[in-house]
């Protein structure tokens, strides 16, 4: 079969991205049947991927028009004879593509989480989105990366269960780079610290962290990575008055080298999320042997099972409890760690592409 995957995201900065610059190139190095190529927009992302590879005939940055992504996209993929279209990117359908699409649906947030978008156009492209929907074919399937995710798919857009498959995301093992002197003194970090990420976007809840640990009186500081200035949630940061906090860091976004440093060298890695379809940072934080704390919500506790402590993330007395427990109790965190060996083996990129690969041959049959 001749298989497009589209790649347009693969250099964004966010878990969409994450998943085809990891996924994609297993996938290719790993069928020895089908024929792939990769749709890229402006550089290709995959230099020294040896496959055919073509940039997008409508490049507007790293994000298509949705209009186009709908109607295009599906005369694109006919012209150039196409059985197979996949995309990671949440809901791009090309509606009159004549062979198969594996739309990708990481999650409902959008739906679940009432108001989730603040901006006008944002919500009526969704709606866009969800409609083409309507035009699924019979062949057509829908990835996703959880059961969790599986269960809200059927459950808020009426799906058959059969036309959804769950793939679990995978973690590469990769040696974290040592912080410079110079980054620790610019952003006043030192040991021990407790590390979390998501900014001030509201479904993270790192607001309730940040009053959970200001009640706290423990020796280490809290760093938390990405933007602290979203328009739709910094105001809620406003109140905590975190800018004259010693003990509370805001880096902002910093790059995966960094990050991965960061997890390296942190006492705790929480992640009080209250609504996910997978949740990849914990599965990082545990590649790097980090005791973690996260949400006992939605897809986590699934994915996490034995490897994590769970704490109500709406519950701010139980998190000053569990992040005591995890800081403190040396047995539980040796615990966890070797609960966590196992998990890192299983969530492989390469165990990902070879069940991808197993659902594609469903479609030849």
């Amino acid at each position: 079969m001749e298989i497009l995957l589209d790649a347009r995201e693969a250099t964004a900065n966010t878990g969409t991205g994450n998943v085809i610059r990891n996924l994609y190139p297993n996938i290719i190095k790993t069928d020895k049947i089908n024929s792939y190529t990769i749709l890229y927009s402006k550089t290709d992302p995959f230099p020294n991927l040896k496959c055919r590879k073509i940039k997008s005939p409508k490049d507007k940055g790293a994000r298509f028009t949705y209009i186009w992504q709908i109607f295009g996209l599906s005369h694109f993929l006919n012209k150039n004879k196409f059985n197979v279209f996949f995309s990671v990117e949440n809901f791009v359908y090309p509606i009159y593509f004549k062979g198969t699409t594996i739309i990708s649906i990481q999650d409902l947030i959008p739906i679940a989480i009432d108001n989730y978008y603040d901006k006008y156009k944002d919500k009526i492209k969704y709606k866009i989105q969800l409609l083409s929907l309507k035009f699924m074919k019979k062949n057509d399937l829908i990835f996703t990366v959880s059961n969790f995710s599986k269960n809200e798919i059927i459950k808020y857009l009426k799906i058959n269960k059969n036309k959804i498959f769950v793939i679990y995301n995978g973690i590469n093992i990769k040696k974290a780079p040592i912080l410079s002197t110079r980054y620790l003194m610019k952003n006043n970090i030192k040991k021990p610290y407790i590390l979390a990420i998501g900014g001030a976007e509201k479904r993270k809840n790192n607001k309730t962290l940040i009053e959970a640990f200001n009640e706290l009186k423990i020796k280490e500081k809290l760093v938390i990575i990405g933007k602290i200035n979203r328009e739709e949630s910094a105001s809620q940061f406003d109140t905590l008055n975190i800018k004259n906090n010693k003990n509370i860091i805001t880096p902002g976004i910093v790059d995966q080298k960094t990050l991965s440093a960061l997890y390296k060298n942190a006492s705790v890695f929480v992640f009080l999320s209250y609504y996910e379809g997978f949740g990849l940072p914990p599965l990082e934080a545990l590649s790097f042997s980090i005791p973690t704390l996260c949400a006992d919500k939605t897809s986590l506790p699934e994915i996490y099972k034995d490897t994590v402590l769970y704490a109500d993330p709406f519950n701010k007395n139980e998190i000053k409890e569990k992040l005591i427990e995890i800081i403190s109790n040396q047995t539980m965190r040796e615990k966890l760690i070797k609960n966590s060996k196992q998990l890192i083996k299983e969530l492989t990129w390469q165990k990902s592409a070879e069940n991808f690969i197993q659902t594609l041959n469903t479609i030849q049959k």
